[in-house]
Formats: C-alpha cells, structure tokens, sequence
C-alpha cells in the first residue's frame, strides 16, 4: 500500500522546517499536512535538527521572532517560545544588562505588573514612556568601545565603513537607529544584501525592545509611537528599493560589497535621504576590487564626477590613515577597522590565534584584515557573476510551494560531499533545452551534519520533485560513497574524480556560462557570488589547476562546485542535440 504523505510532502515539511523556523504545530495545521507527532517522528528520522545549521544561528532566531511578533492573535506557547528566542538573539549579541525599568502605563495593575491580557490591550509599538536617559544607560552597558565609538560619529552626513565578519555591526546599527528614532523622531530606511539579512535587522530591534522595555513590537513597516502623539516609521528592504522609493529617512545599507548593480542601487536609495538633517551610513565587508562600490569606497567617483579628474585630488584609504575614522576631502567620514583594532579595543568575543589556525592567510586577510580580492587572483569575475542574478518571484514556471516546482522540465544536479569539515552542498539548475537557454538555480541543499545515508536519501527525494536529467557527484573522497547510494535510484548518476584536466574542463564551463549571461540566481542569494570568487588558480607541475581555501567555519566555494558539477552534463560548446533527455529535444 502506498503511503498516504509521499516525499514531496515531507520535503515540503522538511523545508518549513529548517529553513523557516516553522514548528512541528504550525507545520500541521498547513493543509495536506499529517499530525504534529508524525512530523515530528519525520524530523528524527531524518535528523532535521542537524540541516540546521549553526552559523545560521542568528537568522534562524530572526525569522521566528518575526514570525511571531507578527501573529496578530498569540497563545501562551508563543508568547512562551518568542520570550526564549528573544534572548538567544540577545544572547547572541551579548546583551549584558538585565530588562531595564519600564516606565509604569495606565495598564500596569495595581501591584505594578501588567497581565498579558492587558499587554495586549496598550497601544501598538508604544514607546512613549522611552526616555534618552533609560537609552543611554542601555548604551554604556551593551556596546563595545568599537561600538560607543561608532556612535559618537554618527551625526556626520555620510559614514562608510569598512570591517571584519562578526564584530557586531547589524546589532549595533539596530540600536543606534533605535535610539536615534525614539529621541530625535527621525524615520529610518534599511536595505541589505538579501532578505535574511533585513529580517535580522529588524528581529534585532524586536528583541532588543522586548528584553529591555518590555514593549512589544509589529509591523512591517514598524510604525512607534512617540511621547506627544508623535511616530516614527522603521523600514527593511532587501535590494529592492524601489519598492521604498517614496519613503523618507536615515539610509542604512548593509554589505554594500556584495551587492548587485551598486550604482543603480545607490542612486535610488540615497533620493530617500534628500534633506539635508538626514545622515547615510554604508557599512560592510571587503569582496574584490572590481565590484562598483570600491571606487565609492576609494575615492575615485568623487574624482572623476567631482573633482574634474584633478590629479592632486586622492583619498588615503590606508589603514593606518583610516583606523580611527576620518573625515575625508570628499565629505565622507570613512573608518577601516580589521580584526586586532577591535579586539585590542576591548572586544572580547573573537580569538585571533583560532582565526589564524582555521583561515588561510589569503582568506584571513580578505574577512578580517579588510583586504580586497584583486579580480586577478581569482578565476572569476565579481562584476559577471553579479550581472547574473535574477528574481526568482518572475519565473513564471517554477513555484516552489507545488509538489513538482518545475513541472515535467528537466534539471540537473550537483552534490560536493563534506570533506574534512566542509558544508556538504547540492545545487539543483534547471537544463537549458535551447541555445542561449540559461541555467537557472532553483534549489540549494545543506546536508553537513548527516551520514551517507542521509545524504543519499535527501538527494533521492529531489528525484521524486523534479525531473531530473543528471547527478554530477565528487567522488575524490568520501563523496564515492554516497555516489554508490545513488547509483541504486539513479544508475546513471555521474562520477567526478577530480585532477587537473576535470577541474579545468569545469571551470572553464562555468566561466563561459557565466561570462554570457546564461547562468541566473535569486538575489537574495548573495552567498553564490562569495563561493566562487574563492575559486583561485594554481599551477601544479606545469598544468594550470584551480582549488578554494576550504575551512570548517566556511567552506566558501562548495556551492559552486556543486553547480559546476551539475552543469558538466552540458557539453562545452553548448550543444544538447547529442544529448538524449525524458522531455527529448527539440529541432
């Protein structure tokens, strides 16, 4: 007897739940959904808990906490499950001081406390009993000296710093708009590199509101309510910010080196920050030196639309001329922090020796030293691999909520196994059936954590979702044993040992694929343009061979190889007539 919930729908609930945050109760109330004890008896058998990933962390927490706070009716349970993933997003951030006074409301009962029957009754987002003085003892007691000195040079027009991973930025950010919001009444405008990283932005400011004022807040667009009758409106957009166009606000752009079309971005977002009280401040981590803000960054717009290409006119973009922020001859105050400024300055959450020991020094450099990629040192280009991405939303024949997203239409898959510590990876492409058809990326898998089985069971399920046409798998290490797994579901699924001369074939694919535009990934998916530029050519011998300084904590190109190993099932020169498909081809 067949089963009655078949792999699409485990799929389905299995995507709920590692990738958005989803409990088993609300899994079971969606439609076609079994009780929550079978999904949860799927969840163990599956071992769902380990695809959740746990760099991922604090975006995993984000998206909870914003799932809640928008339930417009909240049980006890959510009340109970918000409070907890509030302070682990606080925890995460290291908040240090304990809830602070809450100004006492015509709610509070007469003991001084408010029942939760009654918080639900006050005000939406009131924050009017917010006072400078409750902020500023918040602001001594949770930020760094990095941090404090962030905000006593927040009043300049334009800020644009430069910084390592993990230093506490998003968070401090959140609270300096925050604060500046409630005190000065000024609305706020957030854009970043993809939609996870807004949803931090904003989950953060959820969090730490609840924590410290015991204030409840919703929306989106966040609308507070000031003392006086006043509001102020806190917005978060990812790359689109033509859907915010006809805002007004503080402009606060997150990772500007990781994102596409800068230019077209940044003329957009800065109409928003017209007036002249209103301030901007870029922030974000290094890429590569060809991408179109390192010339913002650098000085060199501002010279050749400003300053008339004069040759005396530069700005010293230097370390040691930026450490400790500048305010530069083009009106820009600029600050570049690396990883020992910080560290040295009291931050006490990062080891540098345990950095040193797990990055090579070319990766250490470029995330903690805030040194830039040159294009030269990499076998791809940023500027290309970002003229390829695309909006997901427009593909009028993929919808991910069916049971078969792509319909009968072929695809290809790529799987990089996990080797001594990396992400294990499958990436799905959809197969260009006609010349100049792109490869689209539809779907990405992390399978770190699980055993041959596992792996082999989660591609397997793929096959059940799409039609697919190829299984492109390293077999160089561990992955020949998960290779041998397929062969049982899918005999044909390709083996990939690598050498030189496969390497190269791979690369150059790719290269040619991307370099005419016939690749194409979500915007939001700012982490496939990071996996590739970490792609480096090498000579071995006298043959030219491309590897990716691997690491536990990153493993930053194994999605691109696992799309360059679904794309292998194209020929180089692109022609598919000698290749024979389920769908067939068309003349």
């Amino acid at each position: 007897m067949q089963p009655k919930y078949g792999p699409e729908i485990r799929k389905q609930a299995q995507d709920l739940y590692v990738v958005n945050s989803y409990t088993f109760d609300e899994i079971a109330e969606l439609p076609n959904m079994p009780s929550a004890r079978s999904i949860r008896r799927w969840a163990d058998d599956g071992k769902w808990s380990d695809m959740c990933p746990s760099y991922n962390a604090e975006m995993a927490f984000s998206r909870r906490i914003n799932v809640l706070t928008d339930k417009p009716e909240k049980t006890d349970t959510d009340y109970k499950e918000l409070e907890f993933c509030t302070r682990q997003l606080c925890a995460l951030n290291k908040s240090k001081l304990a809830p602070a006074p809450r100004q006492r409301t015509a709610n509070d009962d007469e003991a001084g406390t408010s029942t939760r029957s009654k918080k639900k009754k006050k005000k939406n987002n009131d924050c009017s009993g917010i006072t400078v003085e409750m902020l500023d003892e918040l602001k001594e007691k949770l930020l760094y000296p990095h941090q404090l000195h962030w905000f006593d040079n927040q009043d300049h027009r334009t800020r644009f710093i430069l910084k390592p991973r993990q230093i506490g930025a998003t968070f401090y950010f959140a609270f300096e708009a925050f604060y500046d919001a409630v005190v000065n009444g000024r609305n706020k405008i957030f854009i970043s590199a993809s939609r996870d990283q807004a949803e931090v932005f904003k989950a953060n400011i959820i969090a730490l509101v609840r924590e410290h004022f015991n204030i409840e807040l919703t929306g989106s667009p966040m609308v507070l309510n000031l003392k006086g009758g006043k509001t102020v409106k806190l917005i978060f957009k990812s790359t689109n910010a033509r859907t915010a166009q006809s805002e007004s606000g503080d402009l606060y752009i997150d990772e500007v080196f990781w994102i596409p079309k800068y230019k077209t971005l940044r003329g957009l977002a800065q109409a928003m920050a017209t007036h002249k009280h209103l301030r901007i401040t870029y922030f974000s981590t290094p890429s590569v030196t060809s991408h179109e803000a390192y010339d913002h960054w650098n000085g060199k717009w501002y010279r050749k639309t400003k300053a008339c290409n004069d040759p005396e006119f530069a700005i010293d973009c230097s370390h040691k001329a930026l450490r400790k922020g500048r305010l530069c001859e083009d009106g820009i105050w600029r600050q570049m922090l690396n990883v020992h400024d910080v560290v040295n300055s009291g931050f006490d959450r990062i080891d540098i020796s345990v950095l040193e020991n797990e990055y090579s020094q070319d990766e250490f450099d470029n995330l903690f030293m805030c040194k830039f990629i040159d294009d030269a040192h990499s076998a791809f280009n940023l500027k290309q691999l970002m003229a390829c991405v695309g909006d997901s939303s427009k593909w009028d024949d993929f919808d991910e909520e069916y049971e078969r997203p792509f319909g009968l239409k072929p695809v290809v898959i790529g799987f990089d196994p996990a080797r001594f510590g990396d992400k294990a990876c499958v990436a799905v492409l959809s197969l260009p059936m006609q010349p100049g058809e792109k490869f689209r990326l539809l779907e990405t898998l992390d399978l770190s954590g699980n055993d041959f089985e596992a792996m082999a069971r989660e591609i397997e399920e793929l096959t059940h979702k799409y039609n697919v046409q190829h299984i492109g798998v390293d077999t160089t290490g561990i992955g020949y044993g998960v290779w041998e797994l397929i062969t049982a579901f899918f005999p044909n699924a390709e083996p990939i040992h690598y050498n030189p001369i496969i390497k190269n074939q791979m690369v150059i694919k790719a290269l040619n694929v991307i370099k005419n535009r016939r690749f194409e990934y979500d915007k939001d998916a700012v982490n496939i343009a990071s996996s590739f530029i970490n792609i480096r050519r090498k000579v071995v011998g006298d043959q030219i061979t491309y590897a990716t300084n691997r690491t536990e904590t990153t493993g930053h190109a194994d999605i691109a190889w696992a799309i360059m190993h679904a794309m292998k099932f194209e020929p180089l020169d692109g022609n598919m007539m000698g290749r024979q498909t389920s769908v067939g081809i068309e003349a």
